[in-house]
């Protein structure tokens, strides 16, 4: 150990040895050349301001003005080196949010190929749909004519069938006439016999109801005098149930003085028994407290010996990290000049690679300009096909209403034929409905009219939209190729602007690493004026220690007599515990045995008292069943002489009945002889009617395949047209969207080119510090 008069002379000669060589190297290599600056104050230029005598254009200093001088130019690098900090911060911000610009251009220019893909699939999904379009509307023009041939050949065969229908339908009306009455007559007398049979069920239910009243009245009474038996029975059972549990009740009263005695002797032993832990438990809190002292005054003297151990071991590490520090200083002043030579060349890389990304960024705008203008006639022609869409849908709503009047004017005429053929004769409702069946043909044949006319007009606006939609595929495929430019323009934006990015890091780099090279230094110094200081600290504490280990070796001697004292107070006091317990222990033994004594008696007495209420239960509900059978007794009394009056009336009902059925059947067979002359004038009349109705069934057949392939087909084409006009809207949409990605990109660039000015403008501004701090603090 260095006493301290060794001590002082040390840290003079290592202070010396250390400050004068770093004043000395910072003079050489960061101001060689350095002038004042005009105008500056003394305080702000350092060793600029021309501190120096004479001796120092010869090689030599004065000490004193020096040391000034070192310490004037300390405070302008460090405030130097302040501002370069934040100018680093945000030239790193700006860094970051380049880069996160460069990704979301990258995301756009993937969304964008995918839209191009889109494109493709919807304009050719377009172009298919469309062919299906003039190919199902020549169907239907063809359906369309067929229907009108068949339904020409209908109206010629309805004309020859209807007399022929008219005259059979009135001969079926007359035979119609004739089984109705018939069948009203059948429909009596099925209703007599059905009222005859119900009357025999009723009589003879009667009979059976009159025997069954007899035999009810006689096992009611029976019943009875059962009940009345095993009454007087229960009752007798329910006195002797209440006797039981009297005596139970007595028994559980006693039972429960007697264990209320033994809870009272219980509780007084358990109090003794709770005092007596409550002195033992204070006695080991006592006890563990002393213990405590004892422990912690022998930690003490311990911890106090560790620490004027480590404080020997410290003053001796101190002392070689002084001398450590003043030779890694050195060191750090080399690698910052070789940092400095490093750091020009990769400047120069930088600025070039700025300039390649400037040129391919002025060119990507060009095209993106020519993209718009493309797309800007895209645009415009998407909406004329939207407006040529929007009248051929107006044309098919209105083609379609047609078609809807077409079906109300041909049902109309069917049945205003129908009616014709039911009048009989010539009448004025006849030629009145056949002059209305001739002016809803002449409306049919204007509505046909109307919908050939129609069909030519939907026509012509589809090849109106086909011409559109060859302008549009011409400008996509214009657009495509100019898309396909950008996007190579822009895959060649990503190496240069990586180039770009990776030149102005290794610049960022190496400034960052010949700053951090230069921060070292004022630690260092700093280290070492704090080594020496530390050894002096160290020696003072290792003094004051051991002047402390006698008081806490003199305290850790009293602590042990007290823990001693204090366990034999603790031992007497669990002495005497056992007894106390052995005493508590029996009270709680017989307290147990007379619960379960109480416990006992408490279900006996439960027992019996169910057994008397379920006694006395039995009682109430037999005495009750009594008085309900008693009761029963006068109504069955009189229901045996209702029945045997109601049985003959039944009889001279079921007489009158068979009388009015004999009449009902002489009746049906007259009626019967005039249906087999009129069903034979039927049979003639439809031998005639059955081959024009065939022939009239064909045609029907034929038409309404026709119009189901005609309503099949104008469906399949309303169908077409909404997905050739949502096809049309898809595509639309996506060209939006390319639109918009193509407008995200160009504003992500320009963002980016302003934040990579930005980050130049900042750049220059640290190289500009930078330089100051080279030169020590001066104004180049």
């Amino acid at each position: 150990m260095l006493n301290p008069s060794n001590h002082s002379a040390f840290t003079r000669r290592l202070a010396a040895a250390i400050v004068v060589p770093g004043i000395l190297t910072s003079m050489l290599l960061f101001a060689p050349q350095a002038t004042a600056a005009p105008g500056s104050s003394g305080a702000a230029a350092g060793i600029c301001s021309g501190v120096v005598n004479q001796l120092a254009h010869r090689g030599t200093v004065q000490e004193n003005l020096l040391k000034a001088s070192a310490k004037k130019n300390a405070d302008i690098i460090a405030r130097l080196q302040g501002e370069r900090t934040a100018l680093q911060a945000n030239a790193d911000s700006l860094t970051a949010q380049i880069a996160d610009a460069d990704s979301a251009i990258s995301a756009l220019d993937a969304a964008g190929l995918e839209l191009d893909a889109q494109l493709k699939t919807a304009g050719e999904n377009l172009t298919a749909l469309q062919s299906e379009q003039a190919t199902t509307n020549d169907a239907v023009l063809a359906a369309q004519g067929a229907l009108e041939e068949l339904q020409a050949q209908k109206l010629a065969t309805e004309s020859q069938l209807a007399p022929l229908q008219e005259a059979e339908v009135q001969a079926k009306a007359a035979a119609a006439e004739l089984e109705r009455s018939a069948e009203d007559i059948k429909a009596q007398i099925v209703a007599k016999k059905a009222e005859i049979s119900a009357a025999e069920v009723e009589r003879a239910a009667l009979e059976a109801a009159a025997t069954a009243a007899a035999e009810a009245l006689a096992g009611k009474k029976t019943e009875i005098a059962q009940a009345e038996r095993e009454l007087t029975e229960l009752s007798d059972t329910a006195e002797a149930a209440a006797a039981v549990v009297g005596d139970a009740q007595k028994a559980v009263s006693d039972a429960e003085n007697e264990l209320q005695d033994l809870d009272a002797a219980g509780t007084a032993a358990q109090a003794e028994v709770d005092a007596q832990l409550a002195k033992i438990g204070d006695a080991k809190s006592t006890l563990a407290d002393v213990q405590r002292r004892a422990g912690d005054a022998a930690a003490a003297v311990d911890a106090r010996n560790a620490a004027i151990s480590a404080a020997k071991d410290g003053l001796t590490s101190l002392q070689t990290s002084a001398l450590d520090a003043a030779e890694t200083l050195a060191a750090k002043n080399a690698a910052i000049a070789t940092a400095q030579g490093q750091l020009d060349t990769l400047r120069s890389a930088a600025d070039d690679a700025a300039a390649a990304v400037t040129a391919n960024n002025n060119k990507l705008a060009t095209v993106t300009a020519e993209i718009a203008a493309l797309q800007q006639q895209v645009t415009a022609k998407n909406a004329e096909i939207t407006a040529k869409q929007a009248q051929i849908s107006t044309a098919q709503e209105e083609l379609a209403a047609l078609a809807a009047s077409k079906t109300t004017l041909e049902a109309d005429i069917t049945d205003i034929t129908k009616q014709i053929s039911d009048i009989k004769g010539n009448s004025p409702e006849k030629t009145r409905l056949q002059a209305l069946r001739k002016a809803k043909q002449e409306e049919l044949a204007a509505v046909n009219a109307q919908i050939s006319s129609k069909n030519a007009t939907i026509a012509g606006y589809q090849g109106d939209l086909t011409t559109l939609q060859n302008a549009v595929n011409t400008l996509n495929s214009q657009l495509q190729s100019k898309q396909q430019e950008s996007s190579a323009l822009q895959q060649q934006a990503a190496p240069l602007q990586a180039s770009l990015t990776a030149a102005n890091d290794a610049v960022s780099t190496k400034q960052a690493e010949i700053a951090a090279l230069k921060d070292q230094i004022p630690d260092l110094q700093a280290a070492i004026t704090a080594a020496n200081g530390a050894v002096a600290t160290k020696q003072g504490e290792l003094e004051s220690l051991q002047g402390e280990l006698r008081t806490l070796e003199d305290a850790a001697a009293d602590a042990a007599a007290a823990f001693t004292a204090q366990d034999q107070v603790l031992a007497d006091l669990e002495a005497a515990l056992p007894t106390l317990t052995e005493g508590l222990a029996a009270s709680q033994e017989a307290i147990a045995a007379q619960k379960l004594v109480v416990d006992r008696l408490n279900g006996d007495l439960a027992d019996a008292t169910a057994a008397h209420t379920a006694a006395q239960s039995a009682v109430d509900t037999k005495a009750a069943e009594l008085q309900d059978l008693q009761g029963q007794l006068p109504d069955l009394e009189k229901a045996v002489p209702d029945a045997n009056a109601a049985v003959a009336a039944k009889q001279g009902e079921i007489a009158a009945l068979n009388g009015d059925m004999d009449k009902l059947v002489a009746t049906l067979t007259g009626l019967n002889s005039q249906i087999a002359t009129k069903e034979a004038e039927i049979l003639d009349l439809q031998k005639r009617v059955a081959p024009l109705l065939a022939q009239l069934n064909g045609l029907n057949g034929e038409i309404s395949a026709t119009e189901n392939q005609l309503k099949d087909l104008q469906a399949q084409l309303t169908r077409l047209d909404i997905q050739v006009t949502n096809a049309q809207a898809e595509l639309s949409t996506l060209q939006a969207k390319k639109g918009a990605n193509k407008d995200a990109i160009a504003a992500q660039k320009k963002t980016v080119i302003g934040l990579q000015d930005q980050l130049g403008t900042v750049q220059n501004q640290i190289r500009a510090v930078d330089g100051q701090i080279a030169l020590g603090g001066c104004v180049a």
